[in-house]
């Protein structure tokens, strides 16, 4: 039987604990590629994907269903990923691969295409595109890769960011807005052609 999110939540608050199992299984994959995101470090992701998950055994019984699950649940991994960043402040950001490992590998340009005619040249064209992109989210603030990495990759709505970030609409569209243009800024030369 499917339990939806908060069924879990209330059967583990009951004592079972094979639904915190399956709280883990269902969100352990989008938990670490939000972290990956923000990190940009696969080992260090790994780790905070645990501590998001520890944290989340530890304050369960402090959900209060107010908001769905997941919404705090990316609130809470948000504030883990903010808060190690913190601690290590002085080293530089880093991003994850735009492309989705678990389909193209490590690597943004080793997507395999079933154009055969496509050109060695435009492989590596390609390649140093993903590398400006990942330079250009490395380089947006904290507050604004975490906004963009949760709007553009994790695909949540404006809704869902506003309770994610604890701030209002306006503010969400306004962080997306900077970031985009400071990502346009910083690969328009690649899209022209210059670089």
């Amino acid at each position: 039987m499917q339990y939806s999110d908060e069924e879990l939540v209330e059967r583990y608050g009951a004592g079972d604990g094979e639904s915190f199992r399956m709280l883990v299984e269902r969100y352990q994959d989008r938990v670490y590629h939000i972290v990956y995101g923000i990190v940009g470090n696969k080992d260090e992701a790994e780790d905070l994907s645990q501590e998001v998950f520890l944290r989340v055994y530890r304050f369960l019984h402090r959900f209060k269903g107010k908001s769905r699950f997941y919404t705090w649940l990316y609130r809470l991994t948000v504030n883990v990923c903010l808060s190690a960043r913190r601690k290590r402040k002085n080293e530089p950001g880093k991003i994850f691969s735009l492309a989705d490992s678990s389909k193209y590998g490590d690597d943004p340009g080793e997507i395999e295409l079933a154009d055969e005619s496509f050109s060695p040249l435009k492989v590596l064209q390609n390649r140093e595109m993903a590398e400006a992109i990942k330079s250009a989210i490395n380089s947006l603030s904290e507050v604004l890769k975490s906004t963009f990495v949760l709007r553009e990759f994790e695909e949540l709505s404006y809704e869902e960011l506003t309770r994610v970030l604890q701030c209002s609409k306006g503010t969400i569209k306004s962080r997306l807005s900077r970031a985009r243009e400071q990502l346009r800024r910083k690969i328009e030369p690649y899209l022209n052609g210059t670089v």
